[in-house]
């Protein structure tokens, strides 16, 4: 059950009230504690002045019948409960209110200690004494009954003030909470009504110079709730146009993304299919030039049993060959999502396998800078390798189309700080700058529509982006090779270890 703020107010009001009323009471108590204290010190100092004046001489004189007399008068104040009155050997001379002189009451200090409230009495003694020479001494018991009626009528009297004055505090703090609350309920109910979509609801406080400013300021908060909410509504509609025209747009990119794919893994195919016709042509040539040998021994009448054992062998060879170089291929083409722990160099031999007999058919020379030691990395080797041989056929290509005489190609792995680089240059002139900024673009292509179409490096730049968190730029440098200065395109892949 929830407790209104009202009664929250109301009752911790009360309960301050209440604890500053007990604290009060306290106190008052100890007060008359100290000030009850106070005069039965007084009174008793007064008691022994005139016991002591009146007793010195019936003591001394042994006047036992007056000093009866002296404190049967004396008991005769209310306050007093007993007294005894010993000689100087503690011989019980007299006694009033109490019967056993051989067991005199111990002294007490405090009239207000926790044995005299117990037993309601206050024990004393007062020496009775002459020229500094002690007669005897009178033993005094001091009711405490008045203090414990007086503490009692002022508990009793201070918890009735407190009542009345908390019933007084309680009635004064319900009216004044409902006062102040009703404004807070106005405000609730239009609040509520505002959250359920009537933002037309105002709100009237103007009783007070405080609650008139509260209005103006709820009020213009709910006349800008209201032009918001139209706003919202606007851009919601506008929204949901955008929305519609990025919907079908994301739909085209997709379609154009799948095109790209499909386009990017036919030119994978298609350099595949190149680069076999290259692996395949000297061995093809090879077994068609022993075979052709045979038949022309055979024809000739030449023909020995240790010429059919040799070309049977050699032509096994160059099978085993071309086998291996389709397993080759059928490997790098299987599609392997997962990644692994490799070497980056032995990624970069698996390229040049692919493409070493299209390099070699034309003219191409690998100048390779290995590093001092290995460099692992972590991603998907296929999807790498497919990026070197991309700029590897990207700088033959160029190389063959600008004719040059000596064609290098400058492969360098290096480590720098947390990141793995490998730098390829050709020596076939660089990059034209007007267009060195977009040639990672998709499409964008230097060769002919019949050459090229322009996805090798963007496929390249993606992978590198996207698949491995690194970065692949390219730059015009100087290439030196044969004694000879070139200047050259420099594919930079830096990948994060």
């Amino acid at each position: 059950m929830k407790i209104s703020l009202a009664w929250k107010w109301v009752i911790a009001s009360l309960l301050i009230e209440s604890l500053m009323l007990t604290l009060m009471v306290i106190k008052n108590v100890d007060q008359l504690k100290n000030n009850l204290s106070t005069q039965t010190y007084i009174r008793l100092d007064e008691q022994k002045i005139l016991l002591q004046s009146a007793l010195v001489a019936p003591i001394a004189q042994m006047d036992y019948a007056t000093i009866d007399a002296i404190l049967k008068e004396t008991k005769a104040i209310s306050t007093i409960d007993y007294m005894v009155v010993v000689d100087n050997q503690n011989n019980c001379i007299s006694s009033v209110g109490w019967s056993d002189c051989k067991n005199l009451p111990t002294v007490e200090f405090d009239p207000f200690s926790e044995n005299s409230l117990e037993d309601e009495r206050f024990d004393t003694s007062i020496p009775i004494t002459l020229f500094s020479q002690t007669l005897g001494k009178v033993y005094l018991g001091l009711s405490t009954k008045f203090y414990i009626q007086a503490k009692e009528e002022m508990i009793i009297r201070s918890i009735i003030i407190a009542l009345i004055e908390l019933l007084l505090s309680a009635f004064l703090l319900i009216t004044v909470s409902k006062w102040i609350i009703k404004n807070l309920v106005k405000l609730t109910h239009t609040a509520n009504a505002i959250a359920l979509g009537d933002y037309s609801q105002r709100i009237d406080l103007g009783d007070s110079k405080e609650t008139l400013q509260l209005q103006e300021s709820f009020n213009l908060m709910a006349i800008n709730i209201e032009k918001n909410i139209e706003n919202l509504k606007l851009s919601n509609e506008k929204e949901k146009k955008l929305f519609e025209k990025l919907k079908s747009q994301l739909e085209k990119n997709y379609e154009q993304d799948l095109l790209l794919k499909h386009q990017t893994r036919m030119a994978i195919i298609g350099e595949m299919l190149n680069n076999i016709a290259h692996q395949w042509r000297q061995p093809l040539n090879a077994i068609t030039i022993q075979l052709s040998s045979l038949k022309l021994k055979k024809e000739l009448d030449l023909l020995e049993d240790k010429d059919i054992s040799e070309t049977a062998d050699s032509v096994m060879k160059y099978a085993n060959y071309l086998s291996n170089t389709i397993d080759d291929f059928r490997n790098f083409m299987k599609v392997n999502p997962q990644k692994e722990h490799f070497s980056i160099q032995n990624c970069f031999n698996k390229a040049v396998e692919i493409v070493s007999a299209s390099l070699k058919n034309n003219d191409i020379n690998l100048d390779i800078t290995k590093s001092k030691g290995e460099l692992f990395i972590d991603g998907i080797m296929n999807e790498l390798t497919q990026v070197f041989i991309n700029i590897l056929n990207n700088s033959k290509d160029i190389l063959n189309e600008k004719n040059i005489e000596h064609k290098v190609i400058q492969i360098s792995f290096y480590k720098q700080n947390d990141k793995l680089i490998v730098t390829i240059q050709d020596n076939a002139g660089g990059v034209e700058e007007s267009i060195i900024d977009k040639v990672f673009d998709p499409y964008f292509t230097t060769k002919h529509k019949s050459q090229g179409t322009g996805i090798g490096l963007y496929m390249s730049s993606k992978i590198i982006h996207e698949h491995f968190s690194g970065e692949i730029i390219v730059k015009n440098e100087d290439i030196e090779y044969e004694k000879r200065v070139y200047k050259g395109a420099k594919f930079y892949i830096i990948l994060p270890i």
